[in-house]
Parts: C-alpha cells; sequence; structure tokens
C-alpha cells in the first residue's frame, strides 16, 4: 500500500476515528475530570457530522460542556459551543447555528481573540449557505487568513472557498481549495471531506474528469473510514459515473456494485433508481447486452412505480436500443410493444406517442415494412406456441 494512497489514508482516518471513539470511555474509567473533559472535546471536535446519519457527538459536547463550566475553563467552553455551531450548521439549522455563535461570543473569562477567527469563518459560511454572499464576503474580509494557531486559522480559507465556489468563481475556487488541503491535517477529516468533494465539483465544471476522480476517490475513502454509509454510496456513484466518462467501464461498474451492496444494508430509493441505470450503461460499454438489458428493465420498473414519465420512456428506448445494436429486432420490437401496453394502461398519452414513433422508425429506417411485418407476425406465432 502506497504511503498516500486512497487506501492508506482511509486506514489512517479509520484508526484515528477508532481512537477518539474508544479514548471517552477509557477516560470515563479513570475517574479523572481533566482526562475526561480532554477525550470528549477532541472526540467531539475531529469526529465527522454528517445530516440524517447517528453521532454520539451531540451527547459528547453536551457532557463536555458541563464539565467545562465546572471546571471553569471558559476557552474550551468557547471551543465546544463553536463546535455546537458548526454541527447545526451541518444539518442546515442556520437560526440555532447562529444564537450558538452569539453564545460562543458571550462566553465571560475567554479572551477576546480567542476562536475569533473560527466564530466569524463560521458566520460566513453560514451567511453562503442562506446565498447572502455580500454578507458572507463583508466578513471574511475582517479576517486576513489562517493566522490562529492550530487547525481552526484554516477556516477562513475554507469559508472563502466555499463562497467563491456558490459564487460560480470556479478558477478562484479551486486554487483556495487546493489551498485548504494543504493546510488542513488530516485529523480534520469532516472539513476535508468537503473540500475535496467541493473541489472535485470544480474539477467536473471545468471538464477535467480525471483530476475530478481522484479528489472524489479520496473523498469516498474518508467517508468509509467515518462509516457515513448513505454518503459513501453517493460517491461511489459519483466516482462510478466519473470512471465512466473517462472511458473505463469495468472500474465504473466495480464502483456501481460496491453502491448496489451496500443500498442492500442502508436503502436509499433516492439514489437507487440513477444507480441502476448508471449501471445499465456501463454494462452495454463492456457489451454485456443481456445484463444491461436486466438493469435497464429494473430501471424503468422503478421509473413506473415513481410514476416519472420521462425516465419510464428513457429506459425503455434504451432497452430497445440495446436489442437493435446486438440485432435483436424482435425484442427490440417486444420491449417497445410491452413498454407501449403499460403506458397505455397507465394512461400515458406522451410515452405512448415516443414508443408508436419508436416502432415506426424500427419498421420503416431499420428492417423495412417487409420484414417488420415478417418478425412481427413470427413474434406472435412464437408467443401462441409458448
Amino acid at each position: 500500500m502506497k504511503p498516500h494512497s486512497p487506501e492508506a489514508i482511509e486506514a489512517q482516518a479509520r484508526a484515528f476515528l477508532s481512537d477518539l471513539l474508544m479514548a471517552v470511555p477509557l477516560a470515563r474509567a479513570q475517574g479523572d475530570d481533566a482526562a475526561m473533559l480532554a477525550a470528549l472535546e477532541r472526540a467531539a471536535l475531529f469526529t465527522p457530522v454528517f445530516p440524517d446519519w447517528p453521532t454520539p457527538v451531540d451527547d459528547w459536547l453536551q457532557q463536555a460542556q458541563a464539565l467545562a463550566r465546572a471546571r471553569r475553563e471558559p476557552e474550551t467552553l468557547r471551543r465546544l459551543i463553536l463546535r455546537r455551531a458548526v454541527v447545526l450548521m451541518r444539518r442546515r439549522e442556520f437560526d440555532e447555528a447562529l444564537a450558538a455563535l452569539a453564545q460562543a461570543g458571550e462566553v465571560r473569562g475567554a479572551p477576546a481573540e480567542s476562536g475569533r477567527g473560527w466564530l466569524l469563518a463560521t458566520r460566513a459560511r453560514i451567511l453562503v449557505r442562506r446565498q447572502q454572499f455580500d454578507a458572507a464576503r463583508a466578513t471574511l474580509e475582517t479576517l486576513a487568513g489562517p493566522r490562529d494557531a492550530g487547525w481552526t486559522g484554516w477556516l477562513p480559507v475554507v469559508a472563502r472557498a466555499e463562497l467563491q465556489l456558490e459564487c460560480g468563481e470556479f478558477t478562484a475556487a479551486a486554487a483556495t481549495l487546493h489551498t485548504a488541503l494543504l493546510g488542513l491535517p488530516a485529523e480534520v477529516v469532516e472539513e476535508r471531506i468537503q473540500m475535496l468533494q467541493s473541489l472535485g465539483f470544480v474539477l467536473i465544471a471545468q471538464v477535467e474528469p480525471q483530476a475530478a476522480r481522484a479528489r472524489l476517490d479520496e473523498a469516498r475513502h474518508l467517508l468509509r473510514a467515518a462509516g457515513a454509509w448513505p454518503e459513501v454510496i453517493q460517491m461511489e456513484l459519483a466516482v462510478g459515473s466519473l470512471h465512466a466518462a473517462c472511458g473505463d467501464a469495468a472500474a465504473a461498474q466495480c464502483r456501481f456494485d460496491a453502491a448496489a451492496g451496500l443500498c442492500e444494508r442502508y436503502p436509499q430509493p433516492q439514489l437507487e433508481t440513477l444507480l441502476g441505470l448508471a449501471s445499465a450503461r456501463a454494462l452495454a460499454a463492456q457489451g454485456q447486452a443481456g445484463a444491461a438489458v436486466a438493469a435497464a428493465l429494473e430501471v424503468a420498473k422503478g421509473y413506473a412505480r415513481q410514476g416519472s414519465v420521462i425516465g419510464y420512456v428513457s429506459m425503455i428506448v434504451f432497452v430497445a436500443a440495446l436489442h437493435v445494436d446486438a440485432g435483436r429486432h424482435d425484442e427490440a420490437y417486444r420491449a417497445l410493444a410491452t413498454g407501449l401496453a403499460v403506458a397505455r394502461h397507465r394512461g400515458w398519452a406522451v410515452v405512448e406517442q415516443v414508443l408508436r414513433g419508436r416502432i415506426t422508425h424500427l419498421r420503416d429506417a431499420v428492417l423495412g415494412p417487409e420484414r417488420f411485418d415478417a418478425m412481427a407476425r413470427a413474434l406472435v406465432e412464437r408467443m401462441k406456441g409458448g
């Protein structure tokens, strides 16, 4: 395993996050409040939080804040409240996050500059998410850059990158994201994941699929280390799609298969249809027409259940095209005719129109009327005989 390979980065992150998790019960067993507070704070600061995914961070923050107040450690308390604000921001609870920032600013006994960069950067990030770009820019103008000691000094850079990205300043955003990734230490897993995903998006926008694939693959490995499986599924789909865009259908199928396996354990209905579509296309690109047809038909069924007219008709046409490419014109006709019957039953007039048009194209442009009629008669006879 290469020292800086994605696999090595995943292993390092998993070991680090596992140590954070284990340190809390070990410190509790010691019965030492100082050790307990240190373990709780470190775990709460560096354990990644994702929307709609269970986390112990909320409980750790609550326990740590109580200990910090009891031990009269205002700087620690301010850091914990700032982390709480970031957690709320991740969950898009912006009013609550701003209230937490105000609370952090009012902690008595902490030096005036304690956490100032972190606080203002987080406020700017919330403003960006609310599309208040001018206010976010004004907030960031009061910060020169990574002045604070440690990793929090890089958060204004992260905030600036987010602002540039949301404003469509892709070239500037790419440079700032690179800077942030160079500065943020490995233990800040949550921020590194977001920066990698953001940079991947920018590189896609700049039509650099290979570079985008590398960044998103690193994000995928970090998400695996964090055990955030719904997020992993999304990255499996994204990385697989970029493999396909780069002409590597086999690698794409590997990622789609991994995502499908995770969906069995962590169902993601909103992604499973897209995953099936991507898998069908990857199989077709590898010349596995039979498997591609089976996958595409499952996607078509999913679209039909969802009532997605456009999705359904596109998959039926895709299946028919696969059969035509393989010279199976009778199967192409069968797929179109079956799709037409389903559309008629559901009252999807526009789907009927499209599929009738595809049948006409198969008859007039692909086979010719005589061959088409002979093929249709033979298909009917087989169906009667079967």
